[in-house]
């Protein structure tokens, strides 16, 4: 068992999956709830991280790995069935990277942790869980009985602190309108847990929304302690993600989590609510040590904090860079990666990799895929030699560097289709599905005019009707459901192709998606 409540078995092996997006719950809440998602709601390693991946090499070689990262190839090539991409070359070639690791459950032990719980108590924090604060005038009175945002909150909060050590210090800070220390840097074996946990249930949500605060708070606290490799420094940052005031910038945020990242303190930030904003979030976890998770429910959460809390909140492996060399291929696109902005023809860059899950040979999450394209005016060969050069850096900042050659399969395979595993295989039908929903969610918000709606709330409390409010860029407003007729006849050709490859690939687990897609056909207004 590892530390944390991990309940695998004595010697299980683990792999590595990227940072960023460790989930789609927003969007499938959204849908459920039967509103249009935004396109950042829905993430290529998001939806990766929800299936496990055949993570073996194009041979099958099952060779021992022997390090902390262990990149395994496999090789596709597919004849083009693109629902969302129809005028495409008529061949497609894909490389997936695996994400093995040396790591076993009886080896890994995460480090000491010196760990800052920043938690957002603003006026939007006292809305229900499944609607959105800024939709109505009236939005401090709803007749929905699900419970708040708050609550669900320091359910999360008082589970963390259960899954820490005595060895661990603790520090707490919440903020709305400004940020407050709730609780100091102390060792956890100083601090009386059963009370902690009462004075945060006392908490209650109003106010205006400065994240910057927070986190500016949050990195004060670390100035005082010697930080050193014995000990991990994160910040798990619980909110909705809908600041208001302070510094607002795109730029700003992501710059104060760079300087933190420099300074090894790292963030995992925690969605709370259908209306979290992932647009803003998506953006700054693209940085070194960051992932975020969205709670589709507390209980669900809870559960993924009992069985991966220590896995989630170690980076081990950082600054991954992968260098192609190819006589006929370049990189067309990449998919699974956070980073995948900062990817050229030749060059493939993530910046975090966590431990994962590992069962059969498969690893939670545990591919990125390349598309490829050939280079032009090239000769037509059987056979393509591709060169891999791989580098990345561990906790530590040791640089370790591997080189491979791999081989693939040229037209004359391409009628028939050709993939080395069934990682590939899924991984290639998960694309098209995010790609396919992407599109959709684009098309149906172009006919939406972009502008910035004004509310008016009323205060309940001190019965007092307050200042029509202009959102800022990162309050967030429903939009109802829409499947035009259109998408509707696309969806059912899209589904008769992912029902047979998902008995392909022989996943139960992929019937959430067969069922999400029949509720887009089936939905009418």
């Amino acid at each position: 068992m590892l530390s944390g409540g991990l309940q695998l078995s004595d010697d299980a092996p683990l792999g590595l999956s990227v940072g960023g997006s460790k989930d789609i719950n927003i969007f499938r809440q959204n849908i459920r709830n039967k509103y249009l998602p935004v396109v950042t709601d829905l993430t290529y390693e998001g939806l990766f991280y929800d299936y496990f991946f055949d993570t073996r090499n194009s041979d099958n070689n099952q060779s021992v790995c022997e390090n902390l990262f262990c990149p395994t190839y496999s090789m596709a090539t597919v004849y083009n069935n693109s629902f969302s991409e129809p005028n495409q070359e008529s061949c497609e070639y894909y490389m997936s990277v695996g994400f093995n690791s040396n790591l076993r459950t009886n080896t890994f032990k995460r480090n000491p942790l010196n760990l800052v719980i920043v938690i957002d108590v603003s006026g939007s924090m006292s809305a229900s869980f499944n609607r959105y604060y800024y939709d109505r005038p009236l939005v401090n009175k709803s007749n929905d009985e699900s419970r708040s945002k708050i609550q669900i909150t320091l359910d999360v909060v008082i589970k963390i602190l259960n899954h820490l050590k005595t060895v661990d210090r603790l520090a707490i800070v919440t903020f709305n309108t400004d940020a407050k220390i709730f609780q100091k840097f102390i060792q956890l074996k100083d601090i009386n847990i059963e009370i902690l946990k009462k004075q945060l249930l006392k908490i209650q949500a109003d106010g205006g929304t400065d994240m910057s605060a927070g986190i500016c708070t949050s990195e004060s606290l670390f100035t005082p302690l010697l930080l050193t490799d014995d000990y991990d420094n994160r910040i798990i940052f619980l909110t909705d993600a809908q600041p208001n005031t302070g510094q607002l910038s795109e730029e700003s945020f992501i710059s104060s989590i760079e300087q933190l990242a420099h300074r090894h303190i790292y963030m995992t930030f925690i969605g709370i609510g259908i209306d979290f904003n992932t647009k803003l979030i998506s953006l700054i976890t693209r940085q070194r040590g960051a992932n975020f998770f969205s709670v589709s429910n507390s209980k669900s959460f809870i559960q993924l904090l009992d069985t991966d809390f220590d896995l989630i909140i170690t980076p081990l492996v950082f600054n991954l860079i992968l260098k192609f060399e190819s006589n006929q291929f370049e990189i067309d696109h990449v998919y699974g990666s956070p980073e995948y902005e900062q990817s050229t023809n030749e060059i493939m860059k993530i910046s975090t990799l966590f431990p994962s899950r590992r069962k059969d040979n498969e690893t939670r999450g545990g591919i990125v895929l390349i598309k490829l394209k050939k280079k032009k005016n090239q000769s037509n060969l059987n056979i393509s030699d591709i060169r891999l050069t791989v580098t990345y850096e561990d906790r530590l900042n040791k640089i370790y560097e591997e080189k491979r050659s791999v081989d693939i399969i040229n037209d004359q395979q391409c009628s028939t289709n050709y993939y080395s595993n069934t990682g590939i295989r899924k991984g290639i039908l998960l694309i098209n599905y995010v790609t396919l929903l992407k599109q959709w969610i684009v098309n149906e918000r172009q006919h939406n005019i972009n502008r910035k709606p004004i509310t008016i709330t009323f205060n309940y409390i001190d019965k007092k009707l307050l200042f029509p409010h202009t959102l800022s860029e990162w309050e967030r407003q429903s939009s109802p459901l829409v499947v035009s007729d259109i998408y509707q006849q696309l969806f059912k050709k899209f589904l008769d192709y992912f029902q047979t490859e998902m008995l392909e690939v022989n996943d139960p687990d992929l019937k959430q998606e067969v069922d999400l897609l029949k509720l887009l056909i089936e939905y009418k207004k």
